[in-house]
């Protein structure tokens, strides 16, 4: 658009409806921005490994990828490994991609270690009982939400209450992983897996190594995605699909049995 072929006039209505940057959308740039600062220099091999969440009812696959800075490096020979024990080895396909099919045999958390010529890398593997409540929170949206209306401890202490009674799990998406566990760490909320992807492609996955999800708590977007699984979908946004919260509290209130909530 030509601005200097307009009267002054129009040029100042023009620039005028422009619409300004949202609070919420320079969060999101800004853990954009700390993810790359995060990630491996261009110029440097590495392996990105992550985080595990799975029952010992159902088999399931370990992933890593190994990449050159933010492109795939293929044909590349890893082993995994469970604390100190190696269970397998794989290469990595032409999208830097590789898995190993594993099912586990005890309940707890464990360290996922990869060992690649690109580099190693750790990542949590939790391994729960079929039967244990899964509260699973949407980490962006979880961090927005400290930003604009946390009090004091408020957030931080409402999710120490429900990690007391239930399995919790964050999801991000791809490009704010790196920066994910460092965030929730500084933030002091409760440690978790941090599971990547945010489509209802992961709800599927959760279900079929047989993690009973209880509840979803996230954007209208993710809890969308979620129907069908779980109990609860809990939103700060106003959304068809979810019951909304408003504060931390109501988290908790929507998560309680009725014959126990105030």
């Amino acid at each position: 658009m030509d601005f200097t072929a307009m009267p002054k006039l129009t040029r100042m209505v023009v620039l005028a409806r422009r619409p300004a940057i949202r609070p919420k959308t320079l969060f999101f740039l800004a853990l954009f921005l700390m993810s790359q600062c995060l990630a491996p220099r261009t110029a440097t091999a590495g392996v990105s490994l992550y985080d595990q969440l799975a029952t010992p009812s159902q088999p399931f696959f370990l992933k890593l990828r190994t990449h050159r800075g933010p492109l795939a490096l293929g044909g590349v020979r890893a082993s995994f490994w469970i604390n100190d024990q190696k269970i397998g080895n794989v290469l990595t396909g032409g999208d830097g991609y590789g898995f190993l099919k594993y099912q586990a045999t005890a309940t707890g958390t464990f360290t996922l270690t990869a060992k690649t010529t690109a580099g190693d890398a750790e990542a949590q593997l939790r391994i729960i009982s079929p039967s244990a409540p899964v509260v699973i929170l949407e980490a962006e949206v979880l961090l927005w939400q400290m930003h604009v209306i946390d009090r004091g401890a408020s957030a931080v202490e409402v999710l120490e209450r429900i990690a007391a009674d239930f399995e919790l799990a964050y999801l991000c998406g791809p490009t704010s992983r790196s920066a994910m566990g460092p965030l929730i760490s500084s933030r002091r909320l409760p440690a978790a897996v941090v599971l990547v992807g945010k489509d209802r492609t992961q709800f599927e996955r959760l279900a079929k190594r047989g993690v009973r999800i209880f509840a979803v708590v996230g954007s209208a977007r993710l809890v969308a995605s979620a129907r069908g699984f779980g109990q609860h979908h809990l939103s700060f946004d106003q959304s068809a699909q979810a019951d909304r919260v408003r504060n931390w509290e109501d988290i908790i209130k929507q998560l309680q049995p009725e014959d126990q909530a105030p």
